[in-house]
């Protein structure tokens, strides 16, 4: 049981303050005291039992930006306590900019999803899987590094990138902006229906050999679009 947890998602997520300071002083508590949990996107990936562990029991939490942390921690199936205080923590931004690496790590804030599937149908590379009314991420490492483009394209902002550099897309924004019908218009073109009916089609002709061999070989020479 940790009462206090200092959450960093990955490599990249280079925090600007002393994190475990921070955190101990909100908490009341000495420095020594802050479990620091390292590469929580990896971990969450793998769903490693030990997550659930660290989080029975806590009272504060902090990260760059919690909305991501509880998002990957709810596709590694832990169940959080609502009477968490999270807290987000000043970020460089700029490693964000730099660096994506491999694999990008997509997540969806089931709490904002609708089940609209329009992140299913848009998405060529089968990351998305439709159960009935809700919207999952089947397969992770299939996503393109570096690219958010499903993201824009949600009507309630709930497809996350934890390492993409745009406040809207990396879960800094708590409460994203719903997006209209006529703002996803603008993003998709003149008739969005048909664009994604045709890229519906076009997922289907991509040989499956093929691509599974195109999708080691991105992992291999990491990120390259």
């Amino acid at each position: 049981m940790s009462q206090v947890v200092l959450i960093s998602l990955g490599a990249r997520d280079r925090l600007c303050v002393n994190g475990a300071e921070v955190l101990a002083a909100h908490a009341g508590v000495s420095s020594a005291n802050v479990v620091q949990l390292q590469n929580l996107a990896e971990r969450a990936l793998h769903r490693e039992p030990e997550l659930a562990e660290v989080f029975a029991g806590s009272r504060v939490v902090g990260c760059s930006r919690p909305r991501a942390a509880r998002a990957l921690l709810a596709f590694a199936g832990v169940a959080l306590s609502e009477r968490i205080d999270w807290l987000a923590l000043p970020f460089d931004r700029e490693a964000l900019k730099s660096e994506y690496g491999v694999p990008w790590y997509p997540v969806i804030d089931q709490t904002r999803c609708v089940g609209c599937g329009t992140c299913h149908d848009y998405c060529l590379f089968s990351v998305y899987a439709r159960d009935g009314k809700t919207v999952r991420v089947a397969a992770p490492l299939n996503c393109k590094t570096g690219c958010p483009a499903c993201s824009r394209l949600c009507p309630e902002g709930a497809l996350i990138f934890p390492f993409c550099h745009e406040a809207e897309l990396n879960g800094e924004v708590e409460q994203p902006v719903h997006r209209s019908a006529d703002v996803l218009a603008e993003a998709l073109g003149d008739d969005p229906l048909r664009l994604l009916a045709e890229r519906r089609e076009k997922k289907r002709l991509i040989d499956a050999a093929k691509f599974e061999k195109a999708e080691k070989d991105r992992v291999t020479y990491s990120g390259v679009l």
